[in-house]
């Protein structure tokens, strides 16, 4: 046994490098970016997003901040000078998935105004540099208590007059949230009061596990979520014909394994 520990041990970490290629672009934007050269060319489009990461002290927050910047510069100058009139290729580019959580060490409901003044500025910052790029941007979903602390803060810079004429900024809604239809609702009311278009990606939801333990241990009487596969498949079709229902409030993205989901959306 423990002169076959070395070859299993080799053969494992050969199988992760493996299994990790096929979901990891690369451990730097620029090896990402160059690895999605070929799929690029054959028309596959791309949204960058920095895995893990999520800030615990100020300084981690500032480093990760200075990183998407640096990932704006590498994504913009790969993707190369666009027609910053045309909306349709704004959507044709590479973008970038950010988490709010990353940009503050204290991303909690309980911190809401000392996040306006120290969170906003950062996330405003890398909206301007996006638009300025002409790529799009989209806020990641986080756990469930923190919706409506993340909606509120995208929700003023969404509005932010210094964005006008650029329809990119967006987030992830997650369908097996119970309150994925009224979170669509608020969204599309927010884009006619500004007259601009959210980029929606509907996603079936990545912390089940953890929302359903945190719900026991708080001693919530229900979930956050729904507690069967069926059930968020449902809702996430529904979501999915409320988003086309509001269409001129959207532009929708869908991600989902399931190819029943696709071809029901198609």
């Amino acid at each position: 046994g423990r002169s076959g520990e070395p070859v299993i041990r080799q053969a494992l970490r050969q199988a992760m490098r493996i299994l990790g290629g096929q979901f990891v672009l690369g451990q730097t934007i620029d090896e990402a970016l160059a690895n999605a050269e070929d799929e690029a060319e054959e028309g596959y489009r791309f949204s960058f997003d920095m895995l893990g990461e999520a800030a615990r002290t100020a300084d981690d927050a500032e480093r990760y901040a200075a990183r998407y910047h640096e990932a704006v510069e590498a994504i913009a100058a790969w993707a190369g000078s666009p027609d910053m009139r045309d909306e349709q290729e704004l959507h044709l580019r590479p973008g970038l998935s950010v988490k709010l959580s990353a940009l503050h060490p204290r991303y909690h409901p309980a911190h809401e105004g000392r996040l306006r003044d120290e969170l906003l500025p950062p996330l405003r910052d890398l909206a301007l540099a996006m638009r300025e790029a002409w790529l799009p941007l989209t806020i990641d979903a986080e756990e469930a208590d923190r919706l409506e602390l993340s909606l509120e803060l995208m929700g003023r810079v969404f509005a932010d007059p210094a964005l006008e004429g650029w329809n990119g900024f967006g987030l992830a809604v997650q369908a097996y949230l119970k309150r994925a239809l009224p979170v669509i609702d608020w969204l599309a009311a927010q884009a006619a009061m500004s007259g601009r278009r959210w980029c929606v990606r509907l996603v079936k939801g990545a912390y089940w596990d953890a929302e359903v333990k945190r719900a026991q241990v708080d001693g919530h009487a229900g979930y956050p979520v729904y507690t069967r596969k069926p059930n968020t498949d449902v809702a996430y079709l529904a979501c999915a014909k409320r988003l086309f229902e509001h269409g001129a409030a959207f532009y929708p993205q869908f991600a989902t394994h399931n190819a029943h989901t696709i071809a029901a959306i198609h």
